[in-house]
């Protein structure tokens, strides 16, 4: 019977820390790539993600009531790409999370360095074949790995500290794969991007669920003499699986995972070698952990160099 309570216990707090993590990817474990900066320069730059959702989460017993909560994340990342040679580039990725949790009037903060990754990447369809035609094409497919490089505490110590949603890592190595394409005609073209996340179970044997995430973007290419401006719009999807409590007992958590539909809206702007960069997504459909978790308005922004 003890066994039993203390599984009990363990699946509940789990339960809590899943319903954020996976929504937001607070842990930085799923990269977008979208539309890229010119493919022919290696660049460097800063990007910030703002996210926030609002969650309610399971009482021990059925009978008790759901406690709410609201969870803001701040993510800031420096990212870059590096030209290996004309039909290979490298991408690496290092955050840093600064994360409020809002519960019962409590205010509590979470910070530091995130999951750094890196991914790599091969043209099949090669850029410049197409560059001073009318129709002009472009595919990247690669892949990549996630490392544990953010502080990730375990289930049940992270809800001692008061901190079960906001951990800047998850503890896991995780693979990454990725295919980018994109299409233009003139000056408008259209770019798909996908990538899927496989993730592994940390030494606490808690599994994050795998993760698809995909972007349809349409875009205009405006230039006028060192000003080049790109503005875009689209939709985003992202479906997670659910995550296992314990994974070498295949405890699932039936309270995460789920999918969310995007609409977005942003702009690219460069001069000379510099160039900024700006996204809204509007949530327009959601199906969270049982309807536990309403995603809100995500935001992201930054700047970076090319050379």
């Amino acid at each position: 019977m003890k066994y039993f309570l203390r599984c009990l216990l363990l699946g509940v707090l789990a339960t809590g820390n899943a319903l954020a993590c996976n929504v937001c990817g607070c842990s930085a474990s799923n990269q977008y790539l979208g539309i890229l900066p010119q493919y022919e320069n290696h660049f460097i730059g800063l990007q910030y993600q703002y996210r926030s959702i609002n969650s309610t989460h399971p009482g021990l017993l059925p009978s008790d009531p759901k406690e709410p909560s609201s969870e803001y994340y701040n993510t800031f990342q420096v990212w870059g790409r590096y030209h290996l040679s004309k039909r290979v580039q490298l991408f690496a990725f290092l955050p840093y999370t600064t994360n409020l949790q809002v519960k019962d009037g409590v205010r509590t903060y979470s910070s530091g360095i995130g999951d750094a990754s890196a991914l790599a990447t091969v043209s099949i369809i090669a850029p410049e074949k197409y560059k001073d035609k009318k129709w002009q094409q472009s595919l990247w497919v690669g892949g990549g790995v996630k490392a544990p490089t953010g502080k990730y505490t375990g289930i049940t110590e992270m809800d001692k500290l008061g901190l079960p949603n906001t951990q800047p890592g998850t503890g896991s190595w995780d693979f990454i794969t990725n295919a980018n394409y994109t299409i233009r005609y003139k000056k408008a073209g259209i770019n798909l991007d996908a990538t899927y996340t496989l993730t592994t179970a940390n030494k606490y044997d808690y599994k994050y669920g795998n993760r698809l995430g995909t972007g349809l973007m349409g875009f205009y290419w405006w230039q006028k003499s060192k000003w080049k401006l790109l503005p875009q719009a689209g939709f985003r999807y992202e479906y997670t699986l659910h995550d296992y409590d314990n994974y070498s007992r295949h405890w699932l958590n039936e309270q995460t995972g789920g999918s969310i539909f995007y609409a977005s809206a942003g702009a690219q702007a460069y001069y000379k070698q510099f160039g900024l960069q700006l996204t809204y997504s509007l949530p327009i459909a959601q199906n969270y952990a049982e309807g536990n978790v309403v995603t809100k308005t995500r935001l992201e922004t930054g700047f970076f160099f090319l050379f």
